[in-house]
C-alpha cells in the first residue's frame, strides 16, 4: 500500500530533471530575474520573482544548496541594483536591503527544504515501521503454526506414552495371572480325572458327586479367564503393531 504523499513530495518524486540540470535551470532563472531587475524602474519591486524559484528549488534540494542559491539571488539582486544606480554604491541602504533579502530568501528556502526533508524522513520511517509490522505479523503467524505443530507432537507423544504405559501394565498383569491360572487349570484337570475315575464306596461316591459340579464350575471359570487373557494379548499385539 503506497502511503499518501503531499504535493511537494509528489512533485519531487515525479521530477525528471537531474540535480545538476535542475540547479542550472534555477541559476538561469535567477539571472533572468536579475536582468529584469536591472532594466526595471527603481519603483518596481522584483523581489517576489525570486521567491517561487527558491521555493520550487527547496522542494528538491538540501538546505545548504537552498542557502547558497538564496545568497546568490541576494547578490544578483544587489548587483542589478548597484548597476542600475551607480550613485548608491557608497550608501549603506542597498547593502542593508540585500542583507534583508538574504535573510528573507534563506528563511523561506531553508525552512521549506527542512520541512520537506522532515516529511520525507517521516514517510520513510512510516514505511519502515509498516514493513517491520508486517515482518512481525508474519513471524507471529509462523510461531503460531510452530506452536500448533509442537502441541500436536506433544499430544502424540503423550498418547503414545500412555498407550505404552497401558500396554506395559497389561503385559505385567497378564504375566502375573498366567502362571497361577495355568497351575490352577492343571489342578482342576487332575481333580476331574480323579473324580471320573474313582468308583469306590457309596459315601465316597456321593462326596465326589457333590464336588464334581464345583470343580466343573471352577474349570469353566478358568477357561473364561484364559479366554480373557488371550483377548488381552491380542489387543496388546494390535497396539504394539499400530
Amino acid at each position: 500500500m503506497t502511503p499518501h504523499l503531499s504535493l511537494p513530495e509528489d512533485l519531487a518524486r515525479r521530477s525528471a530533471l537531474s540535480p545538476g540540470l535542475r540547479r542550472i535551470v534555477a541559476l538561469l532563472l535567477i539571472l533572468a530575474i536579475g536582468s529584469l531587475d536591472y532594466i526595471a524602474p527603481p519603483d518596481v519591486a522584483t523581489d517576489p520573482f525570486y521567491i517561487p524559484i527558491l521555493f520550487i528549488l527547496a522542494l528538491y534540494e538540501s538546505w545548504g544548496v537552498c542557502l547558497a542559491f538564496s545568497l546568490l539571488a541576494a547578490l544578483i539582486h544587489l548587483g542589478a541594483t548597484l548597476s542600475s544606480a551607480p550613485d548608491t554604491v557608497r550608501l549603506i541602504y542597498p547593502y542593508w536591503q540585500a542583507t534583508a533579502r538574504l535573510i528573507g530568501f534563506s528563511l523561506i528556502s531553508v525552512m521549506v527544504s527542512l520541512l520537506v526533508a522532515e516529511r520525507r524522513r517521516l514517510r520513510l520511517a512510516e514505511e519502515s515501521l509498516r514493513e517491520k509490522s508486517q515482518e512481525v505479523e508474519e513471524k507471529n503467524r509462523t510461531l503460531e503454526k510452530i506452536l500448533q505443530e509442537l502441541k500436536k507432537l506433544q499430544e502424540d507423544v503423550v498418547t503414545k506414552e500412555r498407550r505404552a504405559a497401558i500396554a506395559q501394565t497389561i503385559h505385567t498383569a497378564t504375566h502375573e495371572m498366567e502362571r497361577p491360572l495355568a497351575s490352577l487349570s492343571v489342578y482342576v484337570e487332575e481333580l476331574l480325572r480323579f473324580v471320573r475315575r474313582d468308583q469306590g464306596g457309596n459315601e465316597a461316591q456321593l462326596l465326589l458327586e457333590e464336588i464334581r459340579p464345583m470343580l466343573e464350575k471352577i474349570q469353566e471359570r478358568t477357561q473364561n479367564m484364559e479366554t480373557i487373557l488371550q483377548e488381552i494379548r491380542d489387543f496388546r499385539k494390535r497396539e504394539g503393531g499400530g
